[in-house]
């Protein structure tokens, strides 16, 4: 691969700066791929970091603030998306920098067969309260297991509720494997699931919320902050913080992460893309 980028570990003296170690409260997932074999690592040992899971086209940037008028660094990077043969990938970098990389992906990045195919942020959260004291009236949450068919029903049955919502119809069996294999917890009531929440993308001090998700019917009635509770009171019995990431046009959840004792502290840009050729 004709490129600047080199694979590196873990352990690579990028890492070792107060720039990136400031940013791992944000990109939570860069923390996590140096402990895991899921995702690599490239860097031209410089300003630059591309993490590339093995599965799925989702890659993060992460850059040091001068990048932003380093339009060479930029076309580099669009080098190695072109040469890494991504199929339509998802590029989630820093909000500080989303401007400048807009730009180069809308223009530049024609010449290596992607166009943008949609913008948007995320808030990244974290949690800056004390131990919730929200009870949840005696219904149960439980720990789904994989392994026990009764919560593979539940579990089953609240996705296929949430099918047109999620627009999963082509790919729902894959979607609810995937949930089954998560670190996921649910709200049950009368021998249904309300609500559930993931948590995983583990590091040295945080530990990431990745979903909160409450049935349609169900919502306004206090579950979700009750699921958000219990949550977040299991990741501070670990010694850890929790963060979280949200679409920052998701208004309800948004509402419902600041009630939780969440503070928003910056955000993340993502660029959709489709290929041209």
């Amino acid at each position: 691969m004709a490129t600047l980028f080199e694979k590196i570990g873990g352990d690579d003296a990028i890492f070792s700066g107060s720039e990136y170690r400031n940013d791992a409260l944000l990109f939570n997932y860069i923390e996590s791929a140096r402990f895991t074999d899921d995702y690599d690592l490239y860097s031209d040992h410089k300003n630059a970091v591309i993490l590339l899971p093995h599965h799925g086209s989702r890659v993060w940037i992460w850059t040091s603030s001068a990048i932003k008028t380093d339009t060479a660094k930029l076309i580099d990077i669009c080098r190695f998306l072109r040469d890494a043969a991504i199929v339509k990938p998802e590029i989630y970098l820093k909000h500080e920098v989303s401007d400048h990389f807009s730009d180069l992906y809308a223009l530049a990045s024609l010449e290596y067969g992607y166009v943008v195919k949609d913008e948007l942020s995320l808030a990244a959260f974290v949690y800056e309260g004390n131990e919730c004291t929200e009870e949840h009236d005696g219904e149960t949450i439980i720990h789904v297991d994989k392994n026990n068919p009764e919560h593979v029903r539940l579990v089953t049955e609240f996705y296929r509720a949430c099918c047109d919502e999620f627009h999963w119809h082509d790919k729902f069996d894959r979607k609810v494997s995937e949930y089954l294999n998560m670190q996921l917890y649910a709200y049950v009531k009368d021998g249904r699931m309300l609500a559930n929440a993931v948590i995983g993308g583990h590091t040295d001090n945080y530990i990431r919320i990745k979903s909160v998700a409450v049935l349609a019917e169900e919502r306004r009635k206090g579950i979700g902050y009750q699921m958000c509770c219990y949550i977040i009171n299991r990741i501070l019995s670990c010694d850890k913080k929790p963060v979280l990431y949200t679409h920052v046009k998701n208004a309800a959840a948004m509402a419902l992460f600041k009630k939780s004792g969440f503070r928003m502290h910056d955000k993340i840009y993502l660029i959709k893309t489709d290929e041209t050729n």
